[in-house]
């Protein structure tokens, strides 16, 4: 009777870590078809932050590596560098935001 109970156990461990392993790998390849590449990224933030017809007008340069996405351009204050943050960060698979935008003379 021990024996069978012991048996009855490990098959059940074994059922539940399997079970695990096939929602980790499930999850590992979701991960990978949903992640944008750079490219499409930066393509994302550029559209949200064209959308923003203030934002627009300063037609402002994104590039991303490894999900980090860059925004380089002019700025006339401080309130559209944060705004184009804020835009950027909210886009699916951004990771970080780099913002180099420059105040106009």
């Amino acid at each position: 009777m021990k024996h069978l109970a012991s048996r009855t156990l490990l098959l059940a461990a074994l059922a539940v870590s399997g079970t695990f392993a096939v929602q980790a790998a499930y999850a590992d390849a979701a991960a990978a078809v949903a992640a944008p590449t750079d490219a499409e990224l930066a393509v994302s933030v550029k559209q949200a932050l064209d959308a923003d017809q203030e934002l627009k007008a300063l037609d402002l340069k994104v590039s991303s590596s490894k999900a980090e996405v860059t925004i380089e351009g002019p700025m006339t204050d401080d309130q559209q560098m944060f705004k184009a943050g804020q835009i950027a960060e909210k886009v699916p698979g951004v990771k970080f935001v780099i913002n180099k935008m420059e105040q106009k003379s």
